[in-house]
């Protein structure tokens, strides 16, 4: 299995944002759509977005170029997954 394909990077961003501290009291989907838009939803403000940014280079253990991913989709969970797994898939 690739650590790094969109199912698994989508049990990342579950559980990552499950277990912030700012996240304490909230329910949060088992599974988070593709639709799902972190910001409009409210699970991430603009730091909370750049702690995720951060979360997830950490988890795949290199730098991502989030440059490149249009910025209207980098907080859509479809597209920020797809575009990772991607990232990774380059080597």
């Amino acid at each position: 299995m690739n650590p790094f394909g969109s199912e698994e990077l989508r049990v990342f961003l579950r559980d990552y944002l499950a277990n912030r501290p700012a996240s304490q009291g909230r329910d949060f989907p088992k599974d988070l759509s593709d639709d799902c838009d972190l910001l409009l939803s409210g699970m991430v403000d603009s730091l909370g977005l750049l702690e995720l940014m951060t979360a997830l280079q950490g988890y795949c253990g290199r730098e991502i170029d989030f440059d490149a991913l249009d910025p209207e989709q980098m907080t859509v969970v479809g597209p920020l997954c797809d575009f990772v797994a991607g990232q990774m898939a380059k080597g």
